[in-house]
């Protein structure tokens, strides 16, 4: 009974690190790092707040609204932090989960393995995505769905209300989990193919009706969002389905599949793997128990890469898929471990080590390049080749010497005269237009309207109808990266009668220029775009 107790307390002293060492290190990486352009456009979600968006539910808006105080707290940290808090709190919760399903030691596993992925602790533990408040309510949901269809249902009426009372709160989370994101309506049909399969019983319980209800309720705020919209993000959604080219391809979805390993880290998924497979000989779950986490996972990973085979899918929608299976790796892990002392040395398994190891050197070499270009080979390039282009980290960096160098060229143009002090900034899609808000607009007290189409510009359609769309003789600057198409030229010509390149703008990693930012002055227009290409109204 003392080893057992010493090794529970052992292990709650390497979940302590793991969970303080993951958030200052995340915390780090929040406050050093640039926006990316996803980011950036979610900040315009708490600066402009409806009942939904476009391309995404309202959750992650009032998220970033709570953790800045309505964005009265600034910069790239404070606009993370509901992303830093919510790691934490998940690392926490998937112990909880671990503990519930088998023991203390299955819980650590579980935690080392969510920390071990670059989607949990990055994606949704440090960058600021609607997968951050997802995550949170999705493990909530599986916590509460275990503790509901696979605990204890029929042994006493005390446990049956119990469980009872667990789906109604599944039912609850799940309504949050989808306000944050449509995709996790996949938990509900994970839910319904084990009930089916496996304990069709609470079929005929009437809590399972209400739970889903309530789920259902809380998409209310989208709903009436849409009628007064002409259901425009459902139609944008569904844009993006591969509803008319059902032609396979096949490098596409090897591409998904690679990037898929990359986010959920491949030793981790390996282990999954390994666990799935040595489920019917070591039988280290219930059988409802890993039925319910498979059911659970595959609704996720079958849609989403089975999707990936006709269009592009990025990583993080099919990832949610993989949280059920840690707690089936962990518990596989648990069944497999021969360690009985108390000692600190062994307690985490060598295939769990091995995952974290693997992080580690990922983030360290991402981590290095983003800020000395290392990996950039200065091979000879074609003439149509851009610098920076290929470098995805570009897209995290070099935006806050942009703002100062900004700051002072508008300075000299309005002291000059070839500026009007009332100028805006001008984009063309929403990644852009979100980037030039945060980083340039903002801080010169400017603003940011955008000439596209509605699928370019997405929400700015409606920012830019809200800032009063455009009058003539109004001008504008336009600023492009030499990693974009080219666009100033052309929308200058189109639009105004005046258009000149101010100045260019190196960004540099050791002193070597990584990107570059061309500042064109639009002046005195004389066209009024149509109003598809700048406002969006349900008329």
């Amino acid at each position: 009974m003392k080893s057992l107790l010493n090794n529970i307390s052992l292990i709650k002293k390497h979940l302590f690190w793991l969970i303080a060492l993951s958030t200052i290190t995340r915390g780090l990486l929040a406050w050093i790092l640039d926006l990316g352009s996803n980011e950036a456009y979610y900040w315009t979600y708490g600066s402009y707040p409806e009942l939904s968006h476009i391309d995404h539910p309202p959750m992650i808006g009032w998220f970033i609204q709570l953790f800045t105080v309505n964005l009265a707290l600034d910069g790239e940290l404070f606009l993370r932090l509901a992303s830093i808090v919510t790691g934490s709190i998940n690392t926490w919760l998937v112990f909880v989960i671990g503990r519930r399903v088998r023991n203390e030691r299955t819980g650590l596993y579980a935690a080392f393995i969510y920390t071990a992925s670059a989607y949990c602790s990055l994606f949704t533990g440090t960058f600021i995505t609607p997968d951050t408040p997802q995550s949170l309510f999705l493990l909530l949901s599986v916590y509460f769905l275990h503790e509901g269809l696979t605990v204890k249902y029929e042994l006493c009426q005390e446990t049956k209300i119990l469980c009872r009372i667990a789906i109604l709160l599944a039912g609850i989370f799940i309504g949050l989990s989808m306000l944050s994101k449509y995709s996790s309506v996949f938990i509900w049909a994970g839910a319904i193919a084990y009930m089916v399969s496996s304990n069709r019983k609470i079929l005929k319980d009437i809590t399972l009706y209400i739970s889903f209800s309530i789920s259902l309720l809380f998409l209310l705020p989208v709903i009436l969002w849409n009628i007064d919209n002409n259901f425009i993000s459902f139609a944008f959604q569904s844009s993006r389905m591969p509803v008319s080219n059902l032609t396979p391809d096949l490098l596409s979805f090897i591409k998904s599949l690679g990037w898929i390993l990359l986010y959920n880290n491949p030793l981790s998924i390996s282990i999954m793997a390994f666990a799935l497979f040595s489920f019917r000989r070591d039988k280290y779950l219930k059988p409802e128990q890993y039925k319910l986490f498979l059911s659970l996972s595959l609704p996720f990973l079958i849609f989403f890469i089975g999707i990936s085979l006709f269009t592009e899918s990025r990583p993080n929608w099919s990832a949610p898929g993989f949280y059920p299976l840690m707690f089936i790796a962990a518990a596989y892990l648990d069944n497999k471990s021969k360690i009985v002392s108390n000692s600190e040395e062994g307690i985490i398994p060598l295939p769990v080590s091995n995952s974290i190891t693997l992080m580690l050197l990922m983030m360290l070499i991402v981590f290095v390049h983003h800020f000395s270009g290392f990996l950039s080979f200065d091979y000879k390039k074609e003439a149509h080749k851009e610098i920076g282009e290929g470098d995805i980290t570009l897209n995290y960096f070099g935006w806050r010497t942009l703002s100062k160098e900004f700051e002072k060229i508008k300075a000299d143009d309005v002291s000059a005269g070839l500026m009007p002090e009332k100028c805006f900034i001008l984009s063309d899609n929403w990644a852009h237009a979100s980037l030039m808000d945060f980083y340039v607009a903002s801080p010169s007290s400017s603003i940011v309207k955008t000439i596209g189409n509605l699928e370019d510009t997405r929400k700015y359609a409606w920012v830019t109808g809200k800032l009063g769309t455009f009058r003539y003789g109004e001008s504008a600057y336009f600023i492009e990266s030499s990693i974009e198409p080219k666009r100033a030229d052309e929308i200058g010509k189109r639009y105004f009668s005046d258009t000149h390149k101010a100045r260019s703008v190196y960004i540099k990693k050791l002193g070597k220029p990584v990107l570059r930012f061309d500042i064109y002055r639009l002046k005195n227009m004389t066209r009024i775009p149509e109003r598809e290409l700048c406002s969006y109204t349900k008329y």
